[in-house]
Formats: C-alpha cells, sequence, structure tokens
C-alpha cells in the first residue's frame, strides 16, 4: 500500500471499522456472499485559490479536475501546490439468505463520517449502508442472473458477473427471501511531499 500518511490511516480506520462492522454479521453465515472492490487513487495539487476556496488537482492520467472545498473543510490554508490528495473509494455488497418471510423495505443508513481535527493536514472519512430484502423468483442458467421482486412488487433482474456469487445464486430457489446490503466509503487525504 503506498500510503503513509497518518491522517489518511486514521480516516481509513473509518471505513475499515464501517465495513468490518457490516461484515462481522454476514462473515459466518453459509448461506452469504461478499464482494468486495476497491479503488485508490492520488492526484497532484497544481493550483490552489484559497479566497475562492478552489484546489485543482491532476490526475494519475494527467486529467485536471479543480474542487470547491466547502466550508466543512478544515485547514486549507496549509494546502500547498505540489501536496498529494490521496482518495480511496470502497464498495460492498453483501447477499444473504434469510429464514425471513416477509421482505423489508429498503433501509439506508448513514454509519459514519469525520473530517480532520483543526491543525491536521485536510481530510475526510464518509460511510454509509443501505439494505433491503427480496424475494427469489428465478435463477437464470449458471446462476448468471437472478429475476427477484422488490418489497413494492417490482421485478428485477440482477446481471450475476463473479465466480463466487454466481456459485451462490445457483443455491438459491424461488420465494427464498434474501438480503441486500449495500456499502460505501469514501476516504480523502492530503499529503505533503515527503511525508
Amino acid at each position: 500500500m503506498f500510503f503513509n500518511s497518518e491522517l489518511f490511516f486514521r480516516l481509513s480506520g473509518i471505513r475499515l471499522s464501517l465495513l468490518v462492522a457490516l461484515l462481522a454479521g454476514c462473515a459466518s453465515a453459509p448461506d452469504s456472499v461478499t464482494i468486495s472492490d476497491v479503488e485508490e487513487i492520488a492526484a497532484v495539487v497544481t493550483a490552489i485559490d484559497q479566497s475562492r476556496r478552489l484546489v485543482t488537482i491532476r490526475g494519475p492520467q494527467g486529467n485536471d479536475l479543480t474542487l470547491e472545498a466547502g466550508p466543512d473543510v478544515r485547514n486549507l490554508a496549509q494546502v500547498q501546490i505540489g501536496d498529494i490528495v490521496r482518495l480511496s473509494y470502497e464498495q460492498t455488497y453483501i447477499a444473504t439468505r434469510t429464514d425471513a418471510v416477509e421482505m423489508s423495505p429498503f433501509v439506508p443508513v448513514i454509519v459514519g463520517a469525520a473530517v480532520a481535527e483543526l491543525g491536521e493536514r485536510p481530510g475526510a472519512a464518509v460511510g454509509a449502508i443501505a439494505s433491503m430484502t427480496v424475494r427469489v423468483e428465478s435463477v437464470g442458467p449458471n446462476g448468471r442472473t437472478v429475476t427477484f421482486s422488490e418489497p413494492d412488487g417490482q421485478l428485477q433482474v440482477m446481471n450475476v458477473q463473479r465466480e463466487e456469487a454466481q456459485a451462490f445464486a445457483r443455491s438459491l430457489r424461488p420465494g427464498d427471501i434474501v438480503e441486500l446490503t449495500y456499502a460505501e466509503a469514501l476516504v480523502i487525504a492530503v499529503e505533503q511531499i515527503g511525508e
């Protein structure tokens, strides 16, 4: 891992605690599957307009992006041209067969958010979890598709791409109730060159 910022690790801890709490309930369940994806990038600060709170960064592909730092962004005055902005975005999907008889509606829950303390380098972390239960209507050949009904009766067809998820899908039967959980977390931290 290329991160060496103490702030990034502290904020990443929020992301990890969010996902660990989520996964703790599903890790031992034999009738579940968990899929996670993490994207990490580093960009270089190329321009700053402190009065308008604008920061321009250049991504790894050479593309520039100007961001407006809202009033909640602390310690913007510490950001200098040449600083590194590190972003980490994680998505986790969990499907768990339940013993439930009825479906529950979609429930979004904001789990946590944090910003850098006064005097620290700017940074933030935010995470959210949402879940709902669905009823399996049918499973396509080799578990590559699952048709399910949502609590409001609407039918959805889900394309299943990963092998471990296809194996789970093949074990499903019409009428099974499955809890679908989606979690995402974003961590942003600014480092000085040489940190």
